[in-house]
């Protein structure tokens, strides 16, 4: 005898399997959308920047950075970011930014560019502080600022030998230097308006040990010659002149064939010394 099967659903299950199906085709729905908003905000961020429209390209990389925090484009945009800001003359946040950047991601393969971009960003800082007047010579600035941006850059050369930004990063160190060591002599120029020969020629030694190279040599040795003659010592002051005469023949205190002392009149210090670099 035979029984005629009645089918039952079980309707529980079935409402579970088509609301999974609804989940899971809404979930890839969504990351498409997902993925095609941080595409296109990107791409929108690299029209800003070739653009050279900074603060729209900081704007849009911002938004970018804080709806897709590990996106495909987290790395990149960080870098896009720390130039963008630095372009605008931000240069402090571009600063962190690089900072941040080399601290997190040692093996990225453009963490030169932020190595780079970090000892620029020390340098602009430095070139920056202006003063009152807001113009002037570097060397009348921060010397501490100045320094940083010098280590920084040497960091950056020493880590990254055959970089792509190894030049101009060379040549704003040769910038650096140079007014590094004439705000040495600044300084032992400040040590001779009040007799302090033994300050001035230590000022002028960190000069000719320092910063070989610079235009500043000749005008150091002249500070050691004066230096010399004012504390009595004939052979120091005798070896300084030898060294003027031989590397820096063309010297202004040596215009008539012989020494020639650049002190004018004792009541006029800003008159004293006529070849420093800073005065010309």
């Amino acid at each position: 005898m035979f029984h005629r099967h009645s089918a039952t659903f079980n309707w529980p299950a079935l409402v579970s399997i088509l609301l999974l199906s609804l989940t899971l085709g809404g979930c890839s729905l969504f990351q498409t959308n997902n993925q095609e908003s941080e595409q296109a905000l990107y791409e929108q961020a690299s029209g800003h920047l070739e653009n050279r429209n900074y603060t729209l390209a900081i704007d849009t990389l911002e938004q970018l950075e804080s709806r897709f925090p590990f996106g495909r484009y987290a790395k990149q945009l960080q870098l896009d970011l720390m130039y963008a800001r630095y372009m605008s003359n931000d240069h402090a946040q571009a600063l962190l930014d690089a900072d941040r950047f080399t601290r997190l991601n040692p093996d990225h393969p453009n963490v030169d560019y932020a190595w780079y971009l970090r000892g620029m960003s020390y340098y602009k800082l430095y070139e920056q502080n202006a003063g009152i007047t807001g113009r002037g010579d570097l060397a009348l600035r921060s010397q501490a600022q100045g320094e940083s941006a010098f280590e920084a850059l040497g960091q950056f050369l020493q880590r990254f030998p055959t970089s792509e930004y190894r030049e101009d990063a060379t040549d704003t160190m040769i910038i650096l230097k140079d007014a590094l060591a004439r705000h040495e002599l600044i300084v032992a120029d400040y040590y001779m308006r009040r007799d302090a020969w033994v300050a001035a020629a230590e000022r002028a030694q960190v000069v000719r040990q320092h910063y070989p190279g610079v235009s500043a040599q000749g005008d150091a040795l002249v500070v050691l010659i004066e230096s010399y003659n004012q504390l009595g010592l004939p052979e120091d002051r005798a070896l300084a002149l030898e060294a003027l005469q031989r590397d820096y023949p063309g010297h202004a205190t040596l215009a008539s064939g012989d020494y020639e002392s650049p002190f004018l009149q004792q009541d006029r210090w800003w008159l004293k010394i006529l070849t420093l670099g800073f005065f010309s």
